[in-house]
Protein backbone atom coordinates (compact mmCIF):
# COMPACT_ATOMS: atom_id res chain seq x y z
CA UNK A 1 0.00 0.00 0.00
CA UNK A 2 3.06 2.38 1.15
CA UNK A 3 4.40 1.67 -2.79
CA UNK A 4 0.95 2.34 -4.56
CA UNK A 5 0.58 5.50 -2.19
CA UNK A 6 3.71 7.09 -3.28
CA UNK A 7 3.25 5.93 -7.03
CA UNK A 8 0.04 8.22 -6.59
CA UNK A 9 1.73 10.32 -4.94
CA UNK A 10 4.48 11.28 -7.50
CA UNK A 11 2.12 10.81 -10.67
CA UNK A 12 0.18 13.84 -8.96
CA UNK A 13 3.07 15.94 -8.36
CA UNK A 14 4.14 15.10 -12.27
CA UNK A 15 0.19 15.96 -13.20
CA UNK A 16 0.63 19.33 -11.54
CA UNK A 17 4.27 20.26 -12.80
CA UNK A 18 3.05 19.10 -16.25
CA UNK A 19 -0.42 21.54 -15.98
CA UNK A 20 1.93 24.54 -14.13
CA UNK A 21 4.96 24.12 -17.46
CA UNK A 22 1.63 24.59 -19.83
CA UNK A 23 0.20 27.54 -18.04
CA UNK A 24 3.64 29.42 -17.35
CA UNK A 25 4.30 28.38 -21.43
CA UNK A 26 0.71 30.67 -22.06
CA UNK A 27 1.42 33.03 -19.61
CA UNK A 28 5.02 33.92 -21.10
CA UNK A 29 3.98 34.62 -24.54
CA UNK A 30 1.14 37.05 -24.61
CA UNK A 31 3.25 38.89 -22.49
CA UNK A 32 6.63 38.58 -24.90
CA UNK A 33 3.91 39.58 -27.83
CA UNK A 34 3.02 42.86 -25.70
CA UNK A 35 6.53 44.24 -25.47
CA UNK A 36 7.12 44.10 -28.81
CA UNK A 37 3.07 45.57 -30.01
CA UNK A 38 4.21 49.11 -31.38
CA UNK A 39 0.83 49.99 -33.42
CA UNK A 40 -2.57 48.49 -33.17
CA UNK A 41 -5.91 49.47 -35.05
CA UNK A 42 -8.64 47.94 -34.00
CA UNK A 43 -11.25 49.81 -36.28
CA UNK A 44 -13.53 49.61 -32.57
CA UNK A 45 -15.25 53.52 -33.03
CA UNK A 46 -12.83 54.89 -35.09
CA UNK A 47 -9.45 54.29 -37.70
CA UNK A 48 -7.24 55.62 -35.20
CA UNK A 49 -4.52 53.64 -33.85
CA UNK A 50 -3.20 52.66 -30.51
CA UNK A 51 0.40 53.58 -30.98
CA UNK A 52 3.05 54.24 -27.23
CA UNK A 53 2.55 56.76 -25.90
CA UNK A 54 -0.99 57.61 -27.65
CA UNK A 55 -2.84 57.62 -30.99
CA UNK A 56 -1.90 57.80 -34.52
CA UNK A 57 -4.64 59.39 -36.33
CA UNK A 58 -5.51 58.37 -39.73
CA UNK A 59 -5.22 60.30 -42.89
CA UNK A 60 -7.01 60.09 -46.38
CA UNK A 61 -4.91 61.03 -49.67
CA UNK A 62 -6.27 61.40 -52.81
CA UNK A 63 -4.19 58.18 -54.33
CA UNK A 64 -1.33 55.61 -53.11
CA UNK A 65 1.15 58.51 -54.62
CA UNK A 66 -0.29 60.63 -51.87
CA UNK A 67 -0.08 64.11 -53.38
CA UNK A 68 -2.85 65.56 -51.92
CA UNK A 69 -3.48 64.59 -47.81
CA UNK A 70 -6.00 65.22 -45.19
CA UNK A 71 -6.28 63.98 -41.50
CA UNK A 72 -9.09 62.05 -40.78
CA UNK A 73 -11.38 59.29 -42.83
CA UNK A 74 -12.81 61.51 -45.93
CA UNK A 75 -13.86 60.71 -49.20
CA UNK A 76 -17.05 58.14 -48.12
CA UNK A 77 -15.36 54.91 -49.42
CA UNK A 78 -15.00 53.16 -46.34
CA UNK A 79 -16.50 53.13 -42.78
CA UNK A 80 -16.87 51.47 -39.30
CA UNK A 81 -18.93 48.59 -39.45
CA UNK A 82 -20.42 48.54 -35.73
CA UNK A 83 -20.02 44.94 -34.44
CA UNK A 84 -19.08 43.41 -37.65
CA UNK A 85 -15.48 42.85 -36.91
CA UNK A 86 -13.55 39.63 -36.33
CA UNK A 87 -13.23 41.23 -32.82
CA UNK A 88 -15.64 44.44 -32.04
CA UNK A 89 -16.26 47.08 -34.96
CA UNK A 90 -14.06 46.80 -38.19
CA UNK A 91 -13.69 48.99 -41.37
CA UNK A 92 -15.57 47.96 -44.18
CA UNK A 93 -14.30 49.40 -47.80
CA UNK A 94 -17.38 49.74 -49.55
CA UNK A 95 -16.09 50.49 -53.24
CA UNK A 96 -13.10 50.66 -55.31
CA UNK A 97 -11.76 54.36 -55.09
CA UNK A 98 -8.76 56.14 -56.04
CA UNK A 99 -8.38 57.52 -52.31
CA UNK A 100 -6.61 55.48 -50.08
CA UNK A 101 -6.31 55.75 -45.90
CA UNK A 102 -2.93 55.31 -44.40
CA UNK A 103 -1.23 55.81 -41.18
CA UNK A 104 2.46 57.37 -41.00
CA UNK A 105 5.11 55.50 -41.34
CA UNK A 106 6.46 56.26 -37.72
CA UNK A 107 4.22 52.91 -36.83
CA UNK A 108 6.62 50.31 -38.62
CA UNK A 109 9.73 51.54 -36.44
CA UNK A 110 12.00 51.94 -39.42
CA UNK A 111 15.69 50.80 -38.41
CA UNK A 112 18.81 51.60 -41.20
CA UNK A 113 20.57 48.84 -39.86
CA UNK A 114 18.96 44.90 -38.47
CA UNK A 115 15.49 46.02 -39.52
CA UNK A 116 12.89 43.56 -38.33
CA UNK A 117 8.96 43.52 -37.50
CA UNK A 118 5.46 42.15 -38.43
CA UNK A 119 2.39 43.30 -39.84
CA UNK A 120 -1.07 41.43 -38.86
CA UNK A 121 -4.80 42.13 -40.01
CA UNK A 122 -7.63 39.76 -40.75
CA UNK A 123 -9.62 40.14 -43.65
CA UNK A 124 -13.08 39.32 -45.07
CA UNK A 125 -14.50 39.21 -48.78
CA UNK A 126 -14.70 36.93 -51.31
CA UNK A 127 -11.86 38.12 -54.03
CA UNK A 128 -13.37 36.69 -56.74
CA UNK A 129 -16.50 38.24 -56.82
CA UNK A 130 -15.90 41.23 -53.85
CA UNK A 131 -13.51 43.27 -55.71
CA UNK A 132 -13.59 44.93 -58.82
CA UNK A 133 -10.78 44.77 -61.90
CA UNK A 134 -7.97 45.48 -61.70
CA UNK A 135 -4.88 44.82 -58.65
CA UNK A 136 -5.64 45.16 -55.18
CA UNK A 137 -3.54 45.84 -51.92
CA UNK A 138 -5.10 45.58 -48.58
CA UNK A 139 -1.82 46.89 -47.28
CA UNK A 140 0.73 48.53 -48.87
CA UNK A 141 3.90 50.04 -46.51
CA UNK A 142 6.51 52.39 -48.85
CA UNK A 143 8.11 55.54 -49.17
CA UNK A 144 8.12 55.64 -52.59
CA UNK A 145 5.75 53.14 -54.92
CA UNK A 146 4.94 49.38 -54.73
CA UNK A 147 8.10 48.07 -56.44
CA UNK A 148 10.75 50.18 -54.54
CA UNK A 149 11.69 49.81 -51.17
CA UNK A 150 8.08 48.61 -49.86
CA UNK A 151 5.99 45.65 -48.88
CA UNK A 152 2.41 44.71 -49.67
CA UNK A 153 0.04 42.20 -49.57
CA UNK A 154 -2.19 41.95 -52.64
CA UNK A 155 -4.37 40.38 -54.80
CA UNK A 156 -3.41 39.46 -58.32
CA UNK A 157 -6.11 40.79 -61.39
CA UNK A 158 -6.25 37.56 -62.96
CA UNK A 159 -9.44 35.29 -61.72
CA UNK A 160 -9.33 32.91 -59.86
CA UNK A 161 -7.18 35.72 -57.88
CA UNK A 162 -3.89 34.52 -56.36
CA UNK A 163 -3.17 36.30 -52.76
CA UNK A 164 0.62 37.51 -52.83
CA UNK A 165 3.05 38.92 -50.36
CA UNK A 166 5.46 41.07 -51.99
CA UNK A 167 8.65 42.18 -50.32
CA UNK A 168 10.85 44.88 -52.52
CA UNK A 169 14.04 46.54 -51.61
CA UNK A 170 15.37 49.96 -53.04
CA UNK A 171 14.48 49.76 -56.51
CA UNK A 172 18.04 50.07 -57.74
CA UNK A 173 19.20 47.39 -55.38
CA UNK A 174 16.61 44.36 -56.19
CA UNK A 175 16.25 45.36 -60.08
CA UNK A 176 19.64 46.94 -61.28
CA UNK A 177 19.77 46.29 -64.91
CA UNK A 178 15.83 47.78 -64.83
CA UNK A 179 14.26 44.55 -66.12
CA UNK A 180 10.37 45.01 -67.39
CA UNK A 181 8.37 43.07 -64.83
CA UNK A 182 6.71 42.09 -67.87
CA UNK A 183 10.39 39.88 -68.75
CA UNK A 184 10.99 38.93 -65.17
CA UNK A 185 11.10 35.55 -64.52
CA UNK A 186 8.77 34.39 -61.81
CA UNK A 187 11.75 32.99 -59.64
CA UNK A 188 13.35 36.39 -59.38
CA UNK A 189 10.39 38.02 -58.16
CA UNK A 190 10.51 38.97 -54.25
CA UNK A 191 7.19 37.67 -54.23
CA UNK A 192 5.36 34.57 -51.92
CA UNK A 193 2.32 33.33 -54.34
CA UNK A 194 -0.43 31.70 -52.57
CA UNK A 195 -2.86 30.14 -55.29
CA UNK A 196 -6.50 29.25 -54.01
CA UNK A 197 -6.18 30.94 -51.15
CA UNK A 198 -9.00 30.56 -48.47
CA UNK A 199 -10.48 33.95 -48.34
CA UNK A 200 -14.46 34.34 -47.91
CA UNK A 201 -17.20 36.83 -47.45
CA UNK A 202 -18.43 34.51 -44.89
CA UNK A 203 -15.18 34.20 -42.40
CA UNK A 204 -12.61 36.21 -41.24
CA UNK A 205 -9.01 35.04 -42.61
CA UNK A 206 -6.04 35.96 -40.59
CA UNK A 207 -2.98 37.08 -42.81
CA UNK A 208 0.62 37.71 -40.72
CA UNK A 209 3.67 38.81 -42.74
CA UNK A 210 7.07 38.73 -40.67
CA UNK A 211 10.54 40.76 -42.22
CA UNK A 212 14.08 40.34 -40.53
CA UNK A 213 17.66 41.37 -41.13
CA UNK A 214 16.99 43.89 -43.77
CA UNK A 215 19.76 46.42 -44.23
CA UNK A 216 22.22 43.76 -42.28
CA UNK A 217 25.11 45.12 -40.98
CA UNK A 218 26.40 41.64 -41.38
CA UNK A 219 25.49 41.25 -44.91
CA UNK A 220 23.13 38.71 -44.03
CA UNK A 221 20.39 37.70 -46.17
CA UNK A 222 16.57 39.06 -45.27
CA UNK A 223 14.13 36.88 -44.82
CA UNK A 224 10.52 37.59 -45.02
CA UNK A 225 7.32 34.82 -44.03
CA UNK A 226 3.86 35.09 -44.94
CA UNK A 227 1.21 33.17 -42.51
CA UNK A 228 -2.57 32.77 -42.89
CA UNK A 229 -4.29 31.56 -40.53
CA UNK A 230 -1.29 30.54 -38.16
CA UNK A 231 0.25 28.34 -41.07
CA UNK A 232 3.78 29.50 -43.41
CA UNK A 233 2.60 29.69 -46.80
CA UNK A 234 6.18 30.68 -47.91
CA UNK A 235 8.95 32.59 -47.79
CA UNK A 236 11.61 35.23 -49.61
CA UNK A 237 15.31 35.23 -48.66
CA UNK A 238 17.43 37.68 -50.34
CA UNK A 239 19.42 40.54 -49.21
CA UNK A 240 17.63 43.74 -48.96
CA UNK A 241 18.13 47.27 -48.52
CA UNK A 242 15.63 49.52 -47.84
CA UNK A 243 16.19 53.27 -47.83
CA UNK A 244 13.48 55.44 -46.43
CA UNK A 245 12.77 59.13 -46.10
CA UNK A 246 10.38 58.56 -42.85
CA UNK A 247 8.51 62.11 -43.95
CA UNK A 248 6.86 60.18 -46.70
CA UNK A 249 6.83 56.75 -45.33
CA UNK A 250 2.65 55.67 -45.52
CA UNK A 251 1.31 52.23 -43.77
CA UNK A 252 -1.46 52.11 -46.27
CA UNK A 253 -5.04 50.21 -46.19
CA UNK A 254 -7.50 49.23 -48.36
CA UNK A 255 -6.12 50.24 -51.84
CA UNK A 256 -8.84 49.55 -54.41
CA UNK A 257 -9.89 47.04 -52.41
CA UNK A 258 -13.97 45.89 -51.15
CA UNK A 259 -14.64 44.24 -48.16
CA UNK A 260 -13.35 44.26 -44.29
CA UNK A 261 -10.44 44.37 -42.49
CA UNK A 262 -9.85 44.20 -38.41
CA UNK A 263 -7.29 44.07 -35.70
CA UNK A 264 -4.18 45.34 -37.69
CA UNK A 265 -0.98 45.31 -35.37
CA UNK A 266 2.71 45.78 -36.24
CA UNK A 267 5.50 44.40 -34.10
CA UNK A 268 8.85 45.59 -33.81
CA UNK A 269 10.33 42.36 -34.64
CA UNK A 270 10.20 38.63 -36.46
CA UNK A 271 7.69 36.67 -34.72
CA UNK A 272 8.50 33.07 -34.73
CA UNK A 273 5.92 30.37 -36.27
CA UNK A 274 5.21 29.96 -32.52
CA UNK A 275 4.12 33.37 -32.21
CA UNK A 276 2.46 33.75 -35.24
CA UNK A 277 -0.32 30.93 -34.67
CA UNK A 278 -0.83 32.16 -31.00
CA UNK A 279 -1.61 35.61 -32.74
CA UNK A 280 -3.52 33.90 -34.66
CA UNK A 281 -5.49 32.06 -31.63
CA UNK A 282 -5.83 35.14 -29.36
CA UNK A 283 -9.23 34.69 -28.48
CA UNK A 284 -9.79 38.66 -28.03
CA UNK A 285 -7.21 39.65 -30.61
CA UNK A 286 -4.38 41.89 -30.44
CA UNK A 287 -6.13 44.30 -28.09
CA UNK A 288 -5.82 41.92 -25.20
CA UNK A 289 -1.99 41.84 -25.35
CA UNK A 290 -2.18 45.40 -24.48
CA UNK A 291 -3.27 45.25 -21.12
CA UNK A 292 -0.70 42.37 -20.09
Amino acid sequence: MGVMRQMCLSLVSCVLCWQLAITCCKAQVPSTLSTALVFHAAFDGSEDATVPGGRLQVHTADSPARKSVRVGNHGGFAQIAPAAGRYGDAIRFLKKHDSVLYYPGTAVHYRNADWSGTVSVWMRLDPNRDLAPGYCDPIQITDKTWNDAAFFVDFDKDLPRDFRLGVFADFKFWNPTNIAWEKLPLDQRPMVTVKNPPFSSNKWTHVLFTFEDINSAAGKDAAATLYIDGAPRGSVRRPMQFHWDLEKVALMIGIYYTGDLDDLAVFNRALTAAEAKAIYELPSGVGSLQSK
